[in-house]
Formats: structure tokens, sequence, C-alpha cells
């Protein structure tokens, strides 16, 4: 384990997080700006887009999606911390990685029901939005939790040093005071 490697992966994994916000943002960015072009039509001009309401609805789902999974890569997802204040280091570092085992086993079970449920929606034909069948823009369910299970996998076999950087790491956007 070379501190090339190290310095390789937590590069990818910055690459990738700034991605991610990037999306995000955007995709809060473009649901502020629709729902406040709808509400200006609604109560001046009495019309708006028959599109937008659906539209919000599904971006919200993706956004939902896809901080879940932001969430995930950054270790800052539902968890409970108790056992690695109370237990020695080395138990508590086994600890993380069976709990990372767990959720990445929960979330492919989650990601196989939504699989099903994308095919369901794919067989039934239940309409369109924006010229794409409703089940492409569903797909965003099952894709997120793969790739959840992907990185809980990732939490589980690398060394817990490769994925937590070192306190003199730039935090800079992370809404983290340096202390």
């Amino acid at each position: 384990m070379s501190g090339r490697a190290v310095s390789a992966f937590r590069a990818a994994a910055r690459v990738v997080d700034r991605f991610e916000r990037a999306l995000l943002t955007l995709l809060i960015t473009a649901m502020v700006v629709i729902a406040a072009l709808q509400i200006l039509l609604r109560n001046v001009w009495h019309t708006g887009f028959a599109w937008a309401e659906p539209l919000l609805g599904m971006a919200l789902l993706w956004l939902t999606m896809l901080g879940a999974l932001a969430a995930a890569g950054q270790g800052k997802h539902l968890a409970i911390d108790l056992a690695a204040a109370l237990l020695p280091r080395r138990a508590a570092v086994w600890t993380a990685r069976a709990t990372a085992l767990f959720a990445a086993v929960v979330c492919a079970l989650l990601a196989g029901a939504a699989g099903q449920y994308v095919g369901f929606q794919r067989e039934m034909d239940m309409g369109a939005l924006l010229g794409w069948p409703l089940w492409k823009h569903y797909l965003i369910v099952p894709v997120a939790f793969w790739l959840m299970v992907l990185r809980f996998g990732i939490r589980v076999v690398l060394p817990g040093a490769w994925i937590a950087p070192p306190e003199d790491d730039d935090a800079a956007g992370e809404g983290r005071v340096p202390s």
C-alpha cells in the first residue's frame, strides 16, 4: 500500500465528490428556477407549463437519490457512532466494516427491488415525461443503490487510512470550521 495509491484514490474521490456537488447544485438550481417560473406564470398570467409539476416531482426523486449517494460517498449517511466512541480503536474499525457490509447488503436488496419496479413500469408503459417513458426516469433509483453498494463495499475492503482524509486536508466547502 504505497503512498501513491492512497493519493490516487483520494484524488479520484475528490473528482467524484466535485462532480456530485456540481450535479446536485445544477439540479437544485434548475428546480428552483422552474418552480419560481411556474409560480410567476400561474399568479400573474394565469397559465403555466403542464410538465412543470411532474418534472419537479421527478427531479426531487433524482435529488434524493443523488444526495443519498453523495452522503454515502462522504461517510455522512445515517449512522450510529456509539460503538466507535465506546469501543477500542481496533474493534471500532471492525464494527465500521461490519456496518458498511450490512449497508451494502441492504442497498443491494433495495437495488434489486427498485430494478423490478422499473421493469414493471416498463411493461406497463405508464406514460412519458418530456418525451421519455417514465421508467427511464425511474432508473436513477436502482442505479444509485448499486453505486451505494459499491461505495459501502469500498469501505469494507479498503484500509481506513485511504478513506478518511487526514485532518490537514482541505475541508473547504464542507461546512467544517478548522480547529
